[in-house]
């Protein structure tokens, strides 16, 4: 951290106003706060660096996976020929017929396997050669893992987050990563993260500040880590695990987590650092208008979607080479549902590709030039539900892909690449943009009663610390269940982000207009139970009170929270609150820590955007 004044210090913790400063400023502000008391002075410089974050794991046998046939290519094949993917099959845990999956008396069972794995006392659903995948007798074997992991007869996989329990990954389609975008403005720098996975607890945030700090002598003033939320990446939160017996286990390879995922994410930010240099800063707003219709299927009425792609591409301030890109918009990352095995950033890879190297038709001919350098995408309003699923995008050779395929993810990833170069075409400069932030704690409780089943005590599942909760107690008004979470806004010239610690119903920040429907049904006429929208909150909407040219949510930004639900239409099953949705669209309010949330985190919203920086 940088040095600070004890004026400066003092006037920060005696609360005195900061000259030119609106509003009361958060816990942490940067310029006037302590550490940046000077501010900018003009000299933009950025700097913007990518890591891997792939593990390494040892795949499932095909036959053991449930689904047969109707699998996203690619798929492993079982032994009748046909695809296999999702879940494991029952009893796959406890199956001992050998890696062959036939018991004696089996239809097609003609002998104890070769290998003698039959009846061995060890599990068969998995090639147990290590997280190499590289099994003896195989043309590269290159001998047993240095691990141990090799014929341990333990499972040394992943597991995939959003789709249920118990689906392992088979295979790596394309690599999850680690972006940072790093700028900085006299004695202002953030960082800007983004990851590849459906969700970290700020447990983890702050792990990985503290990692960056270990890194570095001089570390940004605010760093800034948000989830893809892809649904094809791996378990970072605990709650796809397999089931063995009654209850789930932890999906989380924590080792993982540890040595590569908050190692990798440490990794970019310092390499982002590290290559800033000065730099100028085109930024945009395109909108995807109709056509959010093919991309986005809005499963929870009413529709309402925000259609905006921000979009920034960041350039050396002399030569003009392009240094990287960043780009935002609201949607699940889930194109290939539960029909997958392969780890994939979903539409995520596509859309960055085509940003960084351009779009292309299937024959190789340029339908968009990229810009090139590192495109960093982070996920906006994607709650209630923003989903490709069922949506029917035309790829850019005019046809429609199928579902849950990764063509449809290369078509919907295209679409909004499209629109976001489209965007820049016509950007202007932000010209020696200043830079500011601002960030606060707040406590929110855990109502949701499944939720809570996960701290009880000899329940390893769900792990984050809970300020002043004992688990040795009955959780009441004097041990009450809170998550400490956290909430940001950051400036870079005309663009204002507001950092949404979970999966934001996008109405609470545009608003309930049918115009955000594109024509659509704003409420299906089916719907046993629509929402009563003459009951909706009135405006200013979040968008209206971050303020700026360019507003922007960030979603899943520093904490998982899960949805957030406008307190007028959470309604919770009479019977089997949190364990069964009610009547109508209610499924997110499973998903949600519980009706207190959006109420909470909307005040500490409103304070933080009605405070603006000294410049």
């Amino acid at each position: 951290m940088r040095a600070f004044s004890l004026v400066a210090l003092a006037l920060w913790l005696s609360g005195c106003p900061k000259p030119m400063a609106k509003g009361t400023p958060p816990e942490r502000f940067c310029p006037g706060g302590p550490g940046c008391e000077r501010g900018n002075d003009g000299v933009f410089k950025a700097g913007v660096a990518v890591v891997a974050v792939t593990p390494r794991f040892e795949r499932p046998r095909p036959d053991f996976l449930s689904r047969a046939g109707d699998c996203s290519e690619p798929a492993p094949t079982g032994r009748d020929g046909r695809p296999r993917c999702g879940k494991l099959t029952d009893g796959a845990f406890s199956a001992d017929c050998g890696g062959d999956g036939l018991c004696p008396g089996a239809p097609g069972y003609g002998a104890p396997d070769a290998d003698g794995s039959e009846a061995d006392g060890k599990p068969d659903f998995f090639f147990d050669c290590g997280r190499d995948q590289k099994c003896p007798g195989d043309a590269d074997y290159p001998g047993p893992d240095a691990d141990g992991t090799e014929r341990d007869g333990k499972f040394q996989g992943m597991w995939l987050a959003g789709f249920g329990l118990t689906t392992p990954a088979f295979g790596v389609h394309d690599d999850l990563t680690a972006r940072a975008v790093v700028v900085q403005n006299g004695d202002v720098s953030i960082a800007l993260v983004s990851v590849d996975v459906v969700g970290l607890f700020r447990d983890d945030v702050e792990r990985i500040r503290e990692r960056i700090a270990k890194r570095n002598q001089g570390v940004p003033d605010y760093v800034l880590v948000s989830s893809t939320h892809t649904h094809e990446g791996v378990d970072t939160m605990g709650q796809w695990g397999p089931i063995r017996a009654v209850l789930p286990e932890r999906g989380v390879d924590d080792a993982w987590l540890k040595d590569v995922l908050i190692e990798g994410v440490a990794q970019a930010v310092s390499e982002a650092m590290q290559s800033a240099r000065p730099a100028k800063v085109f930024a945009a707003q395109g909108r995807l208008g109709a056509k959010t219709l093919e991309v986005i299927k809005d499963t929870r009425d009413p529709f309402v979607s925000d259609d905006a792609v921000t979009v920034l591409k960041f350039t050396e301030a002399v030569s003009g080479l392009v240094i990287g890109s960043l780009v935002s918009w609201g949607n699940h990352p889930e194109v290939l549902g539960d029909t997958n095995n392969f780890l994939s950033a979903d539409f995520v890879w596509a859309l960055r590709e085509g940003v960084e190297k351009g779009v292309f038709k299937r024959d190789g001919s340029l339908v968009a030039q990229g810009l090139g350098g590192t495109c960093v995408y982070f996920s906006g309003a994607v709650g209630g539900m923003m989903t490709p699923l069922g949506a029917r995008p035309k790829s850019v050779d005019g046809d429609e892909p199928p579902h849950r395929t990764f063509a449809k993810t290369k078509a919907v990833g295209d679409i909004v690449a499209l629109v976001a170069l489209e965007a820049l075409a016509g950007a202007r400069e932000e010209k020696a943009p200043n830079l500011a932030f601002g960030a606060t704690t707040l406590t929110v409780p855990i109502d949701n009663e499944v939720f809570r089943l996960t701290i009880l005590p000899g329940v390893d599942i769900i792990r984050r610390r809970l300020p002043g909760f004992d688990r040795m107690k009955t959780i009441g008004p004097d041990n009450p269940a809170l998550v400490l979470t956290e909430v940001s806004k950051v400036q870079l010239g005309g663009v204002r982000f507001l950092g949404v610690p979970g999966e934001l119903l996008p109405e609470l920040a545009v608003g309930y207009d049918a115009a955000w429907a594109f024509g659509a049904p704003q409420v299906d006429p089916t719907n046993p139970a629509p929402p009563v929208l003459a009951n909706a909150p009135p405006p200013p909407y979040l968008k209206e009170l971050l303020g700026g040219e360019y507003p922007t949510i960030l979603g899943l930004a520093n904490d998982e929270l899960g949805y957030l639900v406008p307190e007028y239409d959470y309604v919770l099953h009479p019977e089997s609150p949190y364990s069964k949705q009610a009547r109508g669209d209610h499924y997110e309010e499973t998903n949600s820590l519980g009706p207190r949330t959006v109420p909470l985190l909307l005040e500490a919203f409103k304070t933080l955007t009605g405070w603006e920086p000294a410049p």
